[in-house]
This record gives structure tokens, sequence and C-alpha cells, in this order.
């Protein structure tokens, strides 16, 4: 597959078509995430590969009850936000307990250049720079590497970030059942694979004009 067509295919697949998926093609995949940029080459990223279907409904499980917590308080303040967060999660999220392999995107912050000089001269913006947390920008190399790479071999992905409320159950879980128990690593996001049901429709993207600046 020519690569222009490659990322013009790249759309958020939430349909599967049941179909497994071999531990061959998932370390493809993982393998393609592996020589993505890092800052500092830190490499800040551990993806685990859950097939298990009991374990994907506990991360679901997670999902809904970090949920519920959060609509309970809101319940109190204004209940119809606090039914749109649960409809959110019943239909935005949970697509993946239907997807046959789910990835936990486990990653750790990053300390861009600067910022311990910075921090050590009690400078304002040290913390500005964590915030904005350039990092990421290595962890969505990978991510996007392991999507890409999943298309190839003929599957389609969501990059999830919309559970990432849920963090803590998750990584108590991964903690539980993975033995994943990396000091100062967090849940960056989940990642749903498999066959995609045909005509899964995406929003349209920006105009090239919106987007790009040349000055010459």
């Amino acid at each position: 597959m020519e690569f222009t067509e490659l990322i013009a295919k790249r759309q958020s697949i939430r349909r599967y078509k049941p179909g497994d998926i071999p531990v061959a093609d998932i370390e493809k995949m993982v393998d393609a995430a592996r020589v993505a940029p890092s800052g500092k080459n830190l490499q800040h990223w551990h993806f685990i590969a859950i097939k298990n279907r009991e374990l994907i409904r506990a991360v679901g499980d997670a999902i809904l009850e970090e949920n519920e917590r959060i609509c309970r308080i809101t319940d109190a303040i204004d209940k119809t936000r606090a039914d749109k967060f649960r409809a959110f999660v019943r239909n935005f999220t949970l697509f993946f307990l239907e997807a046959p392999l789910l990835f936990v995107v486990m990653a750790k912050q990053y300390e861009p250049s600067g910022y311990f000089e910075m921090d050590f001269a009690n400078l304002d913006k040290a913390w500005l720079i964590l915030e904005k947390n350039p990092g990421m920008q290595g962890l969505g190399a990978a991510i996007e590497h392991l999507t890409l790479r999943a298309i190839e071999l003929g599957y389609g992905s969501c990059w999830i970030t919309s559970a990432n409320y849920a963090d803590e159950g998750i990584e108590a879980l991964m903690r539980e059942k993975a033995g994943f128990n990396e000091p100062n690593y967090f849940m960056a996001a989940l990642i749903s694979v498999g066959i995609p049901e045909e005509n899964q429709k995406s929003p349209p993207k920006k105009a090239l004009s919106e987007i790009l600046t040349i000055l010459e």
C-alpha cells in the first residue's frame, strides 16, 4: 500500500467484524511503534495488548465505575449534564468492548530541555513547559506508527483518550492482571483494533489553507 493511500485510509473505526488478531500481527504493530522518534530517545511507552475478553470487560467496568462516580456528584448540580456524560461513555467509549484487541498505552513524564535549569532558577515558566507536555509528541508518533501498521495489515483502529478520567482504575487493573508495575508510568490512551465493518463515516478535515502558512 502506498504511503499516501495508507494515511488517507486511516480513520477512527468503532465497529468491528468477528475475527481474531494473531500474536504475530500484534508484534508487527508494536514493532512499528517501537521505532518512532521520542525526545532524548526516552522511548517512554509500553503497550499492553489485551485479547482476553474478561479483562477487556474489566477495563470497561473500571471506566463505567468512574463515570458513574463522577455522574453521582454531578447529579446534585445538574442532572441533565450528568445524564449526558452517562450517555457519552456508552456511545463514544465502550464500543471497544466489541473489538478483538485492546491496547492499554502506558507512558511516563518527559522533562524537556531547560526544565530543570528553569526550575532550579525558580523561574515561573518552568511548570508551564511541563504542562504543555512535549513528551506526548513522541507518544503520538508511536501510536500513529502502530495505527498505520494496523491498516497495512488489514485492520482498523480507534485511538481513545475519552476514558482517561478512569486512569487510576485501569492502572490498578494493569498492575493486578498484567503485572505492570513500572514506576512513574501512567495510562495515556487506549487503542481498539479489529477487522473494520464497511461504510464507517469520518468527519471532514480542515482545508490545507486553514492549517498552513508559508513564509518565503
